[in-house]
Order: structure tokens, then sequence, then C-alpha cells
């Protein structure tokens, strides 16, 4: 499935905009830092100033939106933000209004169906709107969005307080409904397998990049510059209401602050204290200073500017981020916003005023009876089902997958018998119209583990006939034939031959360690344990089924996030004494792009030892 490389240029940004991440002090990720101190820093402390006390002097999480702030002993929730964003370069100066808000909305969602749109309804979702206004330079016009997910999170909230619109949700999992307008560009995206409706396919309106291309490069590089600067890590745990001169230590640069107490502000009739935060790093031509405004129990600071001259590239930026307004209410309720879809306010459904970590988990279940299941794919070795211990030799799938304006259908029966002086593995495949086709593959006895391992086992026909070092590999057709022998090298047939199913998308995206496994494997959530749920996925019992003769107790792994970044959601069941998922169902999404699939496995050859 082929990724647009635009859609994903916010992400990359701020993953990789590392020139431009000095504008505002400098710096990058990284977790190496120290501290040097000329007065040593209160860790905690409570302060009073007029109409509010503030619980601690420490900026513990900067641009962190999910937990709420604490005034005059009363939690709230920042749900509007607006202020102005200025950006200079050698190229000019650029301005920017930003007005955010976040809320619950109900909307619409929509699937794709014959090339039509399906309305699935409406539904309560929670909902991050942004509107970024040029007010000076050249622009395209206003860039205005609405990012809906099924359940806030601290994922979700990543962007809301910082000056980047909440795309990031897209690739989580969790979105829902993507709207954007900018100048004349339109983009919709649909997403109903966030809701749990997987075998809807999205549905999409205009085209990501379009949209995205309008907010231009020049834009981004200052939105980088606030989002991935190392001033903020080496401000977080110190007390900032205490003056105070100091060395911090990050990735190598040392940064100087110096930090002064400055009275106080108010936002939305609440009184804060206040510091005025300088800091400043010099080193081989390279130079950066800063300052800020900061109160330290909001999350975001009030006031910030600085610039970064690099002399060796010639560049220099200069940016500037000012607070306008802030909304801070005890709970997050209805929001009012609409684009060109038309939206409603939508009804408040979280339960706790304050969460400070997001666990994931439910009410524990009984530990299963076996391990086997965390083998994934693998049956290189015997395993054992309750007294007695048997060996994986074949299986079959019952496969079902959908892109845009197609649906397939087919059954695959795969296994491993001996062959003269080794083993052949084989995948038989066998269409709905009567059609089949065989795909063996030779291999010398050393290989068994490599194939047995979890090549043969994966609903892959590509990952079987690729994989390895096959000595010999055959392939037939309803009307063709390929054979390739590795000692002579010789090729006979129709290398296309069986194309309609190795190279169809359903069968390229498997891969173990390099693309999806079925969900649970790492690739898009990893999971531990079958008597809890876990980040990004829940689990539960899901009665038993039936399989060589034997009936498996099995669970349900409902799981939600990001394989390749693209939206991964989906259901994977597996049978604890199985070391292969018994059902899968999942959607890979990402605007314009969509796969849905089905794999359940109907039969199980399996050869007693003991």
């Amino acid at each position: 499935m082929e990724k647009r490389n635009l859609a994903l240029l916010l992400v990359a940004v701020v993953l990789f905009g590392v020139v431009s991440s000095g504008c505002l002090g400098g710096g990058g990720g990284g977790s190496s830092s120290s501290y040097e101190s000329s007065a040593a820093p209160s860790t905690s402390s409570t302060v009073t100033s007029g109409m509010a006390t503030q619980a601690s002097a420490t900026w513990e999480t900067p641009w962190n939106a999910y937990n709420p702030v604490t005034v005059d002993g009363k939690a709230y929730y920042i749900t509007q933000i607006e202020y102005t964003f200025t950006i200079k370069t050698g190229e000019g100066e650029r301005s920017y209004k930003v007005v955010k808000k976040r809320g619950y909305i109900k909307a619409h969602v929509y699937s794709e169906e014959n090339g039509g749109k399906k309305d699935l309804g409406e539904f309560n979702l929670f909902a991050y709107y942004g509107k970024i206004t040029p007010l000076n330079g050249p622009a395209n016009g206003t860039f205005e969005y609405i990012v809906a997910v099924k359940e806030r999170t601290n994922d979700t909230d990543r962007y809301f307080l910082q000056p980047l619109p909440n795309f990031e949700a897209i690739g989580t999992g969790k979105a829902v409904v993507v709207e954007a307008r900018s100048g004349g560009g339109y983009f919709y995206w649909s997403n109903p397998p966030a809701m749990g409706q997987y075998s809807e396919l999205p549905y999409t309106e205009g085209d990501i990049n379009d949209v995205l291309s309008g907010l231009g490069n020049y834009l981004f590089q200052g939105w980088v510059a606030v989002v991935s600067s190392g001033a903020w890590s080496g401000l977080e745990g110190h007390d900032l209401l205490k003056k105070d001169e100091y060395t911090f230590s990050f990735m190598g640069m040392g940064y100087h602050y110096k930090i002064s107490p400055d009275g106080s502000v108010t936002l939305d009739g609440k009184s804060f204290r206040v510091s005025n935060v300088e800091w400043s790093y010099s080193m081989g031509g390279v130079s950066m200073q800063g300052r800020a405004t900061i109160a330290p129990s909001l999350p975001v600071p009030v006031e910030a500017e600085g610039n970064f001259v690099d002399l060796s590239s010639g560049t220099k930026i200069y940016s500037k981020l000012k607070i306008d307004e802030v909304k801070l209410e005890e709970k997050i309720g209805g929001l009012t916003v609409s684009i060109e879809k038309p939206t409603s306010p939508g009804e408040e459904t979280e339960t706790s005023t304050e969460t400070s970590t997001e666990t994931g988990t439910s009410t524990q279940s009984e530990r299963p009876s076996s391990d086997n299941w965390k083998l994934a794919w693998d049956a290189s070795k015997p395993i054992k089902i309750g007294e007695d211990t048997y060996v994986l030799k074949g299986l079959t799938y019952e496969v079902t997958y959908k892109l845009a304006g197609q649906k397939v259908h087919y059954t695959m029966e795969r296994g491993y018998t001996e062959a003269d002086d080794g083993y052949k593995a084989y995948a038989v495949v066998r269409m709905d119209d009567g059609s089949e086709y065989r795909f063996e593959v030779y291999f010398s006895p050393d290989e068994l583990e490599e194939y047995t391992g979890w090549v043969l086992w994966m609903p892959s026909v590509l990952q079987l006939t690729e994989s390895n070092s096959p000595e010999k590999v055959v392939i037939e057709g309803p009307s063709c034939s390929y054979t390739y022998d590795e000692e002579s090298g010789e090729m006979n047939g129709d290398m296309t031959c069986g194309a309609e199913i190795r190279e169809s998308p359903f069968d390229q995206i498997w891969d173990l360690y390099n693309g999806f496994a079925g969900g649970i494997y790492g690739d898009v959530v990893e999971v531990d344990s079958l008597t809890r749920s876990g980040e990004g996925y829940t689990v539960q019992p899901a009665g038993s089924v039936k399989l060589a003769g034997m009936d498996f107790p099995v669970y349900s792994v409902k799981w939600s996030g990001s394989l390749l970044e693209m939206s991964a959601n989906g259901e994977t069941v597996v049978a604890p004494q199985l070391p292969i998922p018994v059902e899968i169902t999942a959607s890979i999404a990402y605007p314009g792009e969509a796969l849905y699939v089905h794999v359940k496995v109907t039969g199980l050859r399996l050869e007693r030892l003991s």
C-alpha cells in the first residue's frame, strides 16, 4: 500500500526538523542531562498570589494538555487557547493568529461503498478544532481543521497546546473524522474502523496534500522551533518562582538559564504568578538566545521568543509565541464548531476530573492454561496441549479482503511434508470461481525451523516463496506455471504466474518483523498478557472454537494504533494453547488508502507425538 509523502509532512517535520529547533532555545530529543546551579532549586512549593493558590512552582509537563491545571485548589482544563505566532528569517517576517479549541461533538460517520458514501449514523466524538490565520506576508488563506477521535487520550491531546495541527492523531488509530480547509483546498476523511466497524472502508473527499501544501514549509519551520526546542527540557522540574542561575547540559550542549520572578498575569479571570526565564547557548559558530514568561502551573508559556544563528550556513531565524486568550473550565463539555460538514455539541463522557496516567486496564480475568499464543506464528517446536504433545503440520484459512471497489474471498491451505532429501512447504489457494493456485517451496532439512518458525503459517504466499533460501520454487495456476531451480539457476514458465495472489495488497502487508503480523505482536500493539487490558488494547474471554477435533478456549483482543504510520484498528482472537491466532479482523487505513482484512482458521492438522 503506497503511503503519501506529503500527507506525512507534519509528522516528518516534528521528528526530523533539527536545524530550526533552536529558535526558542535549540536542541532536540535525548535523555542525557545534568544541572549546575548557583542556588539550590526547590522541587515543590506553594505560592499564593491574590486570586490563585498554585500548588507547585515547577513546570513539570510543558505542552501537555491531558491533565488539568490547579487554581485555588480546583482543577481546570484548558478548552481553548489563542495566541499570535511570529517567525522572521532573511526572507521576511510573517505572523499568524492561532486559535485552538477542544470538546465533544456529535457528527455523522460515513463509509465508502460502491464508489459512493454510506451514512453510518451520528456518533458522540471528542474533537480538536484549529484555525490558523495569516496576519501579514504572502499567504494562501486561513487554514481550518477539525480532528475528531473516539475518546480523548494523552496521544490525541499531544498537539492541542502546541502550534501544530492535531493531524498526528490520524496515524494513532483513534481518528474518526478529519476535516480541513485551506485556500481553495478541502479535505474530509471519515474512518469507521476507529469506532470498531472494521469492515467499513473509510470515506474520503479531496486530497490531504492539497490542504497541507497551503500552509507552506515557512510556517512548519517556525513550528518546529517551538515544539522541539531543547530549552524546555532544562526547565522541567525546576523551581521557576525562585530567583536562580544555572547551567543545564542537554545532548552535549550547555544551556545557561536565569530565572527572575516577575509578578503575575491574569488569564480567564484567574491570576497566575509568573517568572521571566532567559537562556542562551553558543558553540562553534552556532548561538541561541531566548526568553519566556512562564506561569509554572500552566503547561504552555505565556510568552516566548528567541533566535538561532548558524554562521557557517548563514541561517538566522527569530520566532515568538504570545498567548492572547485562554479558556479554563472544570469539565470539557460540548463544542460548537463546523467547517462544511455539520456538527452539533456533544456530551461529556469522562468520569474522572483528573487523570494522571492512562492505564488502559480492566478487571483481571483468569490466567490462561498455556502461553503458546505468545509464540507468535512460531510452530517450529512441539507444543503441549493438555497432557499431549503435538506438532503443527498444516492449517486452512478463510481469507477476505476489501479495497475501494473490490472484494476478494478465497481459502488457503498451508502445510509441509517430507520430500526427496528435505521438505516441501506448500500453499494452495482456492478462489470462489473454482480456480486454484498451488505454491510449493522445496528446502533442505536444516531450514525446517526457519520455515516453520513463522514464514509457513502467515497467510502470505509472498513470504513463503521469497523468504529464506529455497532450493526450488514451483507455482501452478489455472492456465500458467513457473519453476525456479536454485542450484542450476534455471527458470521455466511464466514468472508472473500467481501474481494475482502474491502481489495483492493483502498478501504483501504480512511480515512478522517489518509489516502486519496480526496486530498484537508489536506491529501495532504489544500484548503480553491475556489476563488484563493494556495500552491500546482490551482483552476479554470469547468462548471457544473447535479445531482438530478439540475445543479451545479463546480470548478476544481489540486493538488500535499505528502500522507504518497508518491508522490500524482490529480484533485478534487467540487460543492460548495454539501458537497462531485463530481469527484476525483488521482495517489499515490512511486518507486515500484503505484495506480491510479478515483471516480465520477453519482447519488445523496436528500430529500427536505422545
